[in-house]
This record gives C-alpha cells, structure tokens and sequence, in this order.
C-alpha cells in the first residue's frame, strides 16, 4: 500500500495536470483530489498482481485472438479487467463513463475514434491498456466517472449547487454501485472540505 507521504507526493507532483483535467471538464478539482486520495493509498500488491494478470491474459488475445466473454468472466485466472492506475478504474467503468458524456454531449478530449461497445473485447482491451499505462487518461476517465457517478445519484451535473448529502453520495457511487451514502463516502466527504478549502485544517491520516 502506498503510504500518506507517497499518496501526496503523487498529488503534489500532478496538481497542475489535475487542475488542467478537471477545468475541460468543468469538474471542481475537489472531487478528483478527493477520489485519488482515497484510493491510492489502498493500492496494494493484490492489485499489482491483478493488474498483471489482465496484462498477461490481453497479450495472450492478441496473439492468438480468440476470446470466450463468459470464460474470463468467471475464472479469475482469466481476468481481462482490473482497478487500475491513479483512478483505480475499471475498463468497463471507463466506458460507460465515455459513453454517458458523449450522451449528454460533454467532450470527452481523450482521441477514442468511433464508438465505444460495451463488453466489446476490443474496447475492452484498448481502454483497460490506456488506463494502465496512460496517466493523463486515467485521471481524465476518473473525472468523467465522477460526472456520471454525480448524474446517477442526483439526476443533474451542476455541482455548485450539491448539498452534502449529494456529494456524499457522488462520491459513495464512485467506489461501487451505492446507491446511498456509505462509509467510503462518509470518509471521502472530510477530504473533499479539506481540498475544497471548507475545512478548517488538513484532514489527517483516518
């Protein structure tokens, strides 16, 4: 697990590009510090091992193209998708992220040509490496998530106007299919009122 001095290394050292991603996508910078404060320190080596399985099994499709949806969805030998990068995103989770903005007409800046499938092997492949080995894509795919996730629990994208139980909820939905406010949530939201510049002093290590 990273620790709290590597985790605001990491945040330190890409501010400027955060900053930069959330302003196209005219998300308060906030969320996105919040979120990556929260999962990188979780990033542990059962994610390292994950991530590498999904490498492995997606090179094995390239070489010898064949692929049973079913099968890799059941065997966790066969993974072809993990939590993975800054963001800890899934592939498919990116996707419909990508594919909720195009639908409300919200530019996506990230040079995806044609549309996206879901559970497309393909699309699947192609994103899940992105996220992998590209920050700037990571991190932009971890903002449009928020969007979605922010839609999904308040049925609008206008975060000025969030009260904390909305934002609580938006940021419960990221980490998984909450549909309320959890204990990820309830943690998050004293990060967020710390980056916001709502919060009195820097939260500490809870």
């Amino acid at each position: 697990m990273l620790n709290l001095y590597k985790t605001k290394k990491i945040l330190n050292q890409n501010s400027e590009l955060i900053e930069s991603i959330c302003a196209s996508y005219h998300l308060p910078s906030a969320y996105l510090k919040t979120i990556l404060r929260m999962e990188l320190p979780e990033i542990n080596v059962f994610d390292r091992i994950a991530d590498a399985l999904v490498a492995f099994n997606w090179g094995r499709y390239t070489l010898f193209g064949t692929f049973d949806m079913q099968r890799h969805t059941h065997n966790p030998l066969r993974k072809i998708d993990s939590s993975t990068g800054y963001g800890q995103i899934f592939a498919q989770v990116a996707i419909e992220a990508i594919l909720f903005a195009q639908s409300q007409d919200i530019p996506v800046f990230l040079g995806i040509p044609g549309k996206l499938l879901p559970f497309n092997p393909n699309d699947l492949k192609r994103i899940w490496t992105r996220l992998h080995y590209d920050k700037v894509f990571n991190l932009s795919c971890a903002a449009l998530n928020i969007i979605h996730a922010a839609f999904e629990m308040t049925g609008r994208i206008d975060f000025e106007s969030y009260n904390e139980s909305e934002i609580k909820m938006t940021l419960s939905r990221y980490n998984g299919n909450a549909q309320a406010i959890s204990s990820y949530g309830e943690k998050a939201y004293l990060y967020y009122l710390e980056y916001s510049g709502d919060f009195g002093t820097e939260v500490q290590n809870i």
